[in-house]
């Protein structure tokens, strides 16, 4: 997926924090998408004098704004299409998919071909800054029917001046698909914050993701920053065994610029989960505190603290009493549960930007709705990619990250782990066409049960950008 990344304006600082909860996806969702057609529409003279000279880049004293959709490492690029053809090889596909009742059952490995649309790139106008990165792609399997059809991803991004020391950003992501491997949200490297992101899922189960941020930034002066926001999302998954999440939450908080180069800050925040298919919610409350360094050149460096108070309802499993267990023909039954627990959380990220190459590391632990069968849960994970451009005509693009989760509610399963690899290759042929290729390797397992799966995607192709069809830049 694409990543954005913005040039630092001087006078202001700091990562935005997450978005504001809409009460329907449907309403959010087409809100985002009308203030992306409309910026078209407006008057390329607007703006204030302030900002007369040059185009509007963003926010953030760290030089990291959330409109980082649509860059090519870190420069922007123009609004641009491609189209896609290929094959492929899914060994994965064999361990577990759902059939068109929604059951879960055994499948096999298949060679599939495919066909795939992307739109990328960034508009900027005088006062305001949009992103765009969609991928829709159709598959079609020679073995494993059962998955062939459309996967689809789609990821926007808003941030508009709105006075001299207000600044409005937007965000929306959302994602179809029914495979583990393959998922565009397991290439998402940043610049997003995704509570619910079904990136560790265990069954390969068509799922419809969607969440929306919305935040906003006052300056009080050179020195002091406050943004106040919320966030709402759904994970609906098909398979009728594993839980669907609704989710909403708010942030607070406030930045100090220490010097041109550091800032400190504070946060607070609050998160639902409200999980369909079983009985559950949790409403988790969180105090960070932050620090992001820029050093060198293009290096930047951030780490946070948190401490979390998680409130969880739910139900789980219980051995019965002997008499009750004679009486009813089992050994267990089932009782509703109410926990209030406290947990530290934490996160560190390095990251280095080149002119269109970027390397970036780091680690993050926090509080997440789960898997369908892992309900609210703590999530610890490391990560590190990068995109290098070799040359005017070779591409790399590699990442790696590795995840535990373990219960915060009923804790009768062992802890899920994950470790993935991905690297793709591209080359230019000519100005239009192009050659890619991409490798996926993921492993995952519960410890003390007998699910341990690994699995591999391998894709091969052609892809066609026409250079005459930019929407702008």
């Amino acid at each position: 997926m694409a990543e954005i990344r913005v040039k630092e304006m001087p006078e202001s600082a700091d990562t935005y924090p997450k978005g504001v909860h809409v009460l329907k996806v449907s309403v959010r969702f087409c809100c985002v998408c009308a203030m992306a057609v409309s910026l078209w529409a407006q008057d390329s003279t607007g703006g204030s004098s302030s900002t007369a000279s040059s185009p509007y880049e963003g926010a953030g004293f760290s030089g990291r704004s959330p409109v980082r959709i649509g860059l090519a490492g870190a420069e922007s690029v123009p609004i641009t299409i491609s189209l896609s053809v290929g094959g492929s090889y899914d060994s994965l596909l064999g361990a577990f998919r759902t059939d068109s009742q929604g059951n879960l059952a055994p499948g096999a490995g298949s060679y599939g071909v495919e066909g795939g649309f992307f739109l990328s790139g960034q508009k900027k106008l005088r006062r305001s800054v949009f992103g765009i990165s969609y991928f829709a792609n159709y598959s079609y399997f020679l073995n494993t029917v059962g998955f062939n059809g459309t996967n689809q991803s789609l990821n926007l991004a808003y941030s508009r001046r709105v006075t001299k020391r207000t600044e409005l950003t937007l965000t929306t992501i959302g994602n179809i698909t029914n495979r583990v491997i393959g998922n565009p949200l397991n290439r998402q490297t940043g610049g997003l914050e995704l509570i619910a992101a079904p990136v560790n899922e265990l069954f390969d189960t068509r799922l419809y993701f969607l969440q929306s941020n919305a935040a906003v930034s006052y300056v009080l002066n050179n020195r002091w920053q406050f943004q106040f926001g919320g966030n709402g999302g759904i994970v609906r998954r098909q398979a009728r065994a594993l839980a669907d999440v609704n989710l909403y939450g708010g942030t607070g908080g406030a930045t100090y610029r220490v010097n041109r180069r550091s800032t400190i800050g504070f946060s607070v925040t609050y998160s639902h989960f409200n999980f369909g298919k079983q009985f559950g919610e949790s409403d988790i409350y969180g105090a960070s505190v932050n620090y992001t360094r820029q050093f060198g050149r293009g290096w930047t460096s951030s780490a946070h603290v948190t401490i979390f108070d998680v409130r969880t309802i739910g139900v789980r499993r219980v051995a019965l009493d002997p008499v009750i267990a004679a009486l009813l023909g089992t050994n267990e039954g089932s009782e509703a549960f109410q926990i209030a627990s406290k947990t530290p959380g934490f996160g560190a990220n390095v990251e280095k930007r080149f002119r269109r190459n970027t390397i970036s590391f780091g680690a993050d632990r926090g509080v997440q709705p789960g898997n369908g069968l892992f309900l609210t849960s703590l999530v610890t994970s490391y990560f590190a990619g990068t995109t290098y451009q070799l040359n005017n005509k070779w591409s790399l693009t590699a990442s790696a990250n590795q995840a535990t989760m373990s219960s915060l509610g009923a804790d009768t399963l062992g802890a899920f782990s994950s470790e993935a690899v991905m690297v793709q290759i591209s080359r230019l042929i000519t100005r239009e066409i192009g050659f890619f290729s991409s490798a996926e390797y993921r492993q995952f397992a519960i410890a003390g049960s007998t699910l341990n799966r690994q699995g591999t995607r391998v894709t091969i192709g052609l892809n066609y950008q026409p250079t005459s069809l930019p929407f702008g830049k």
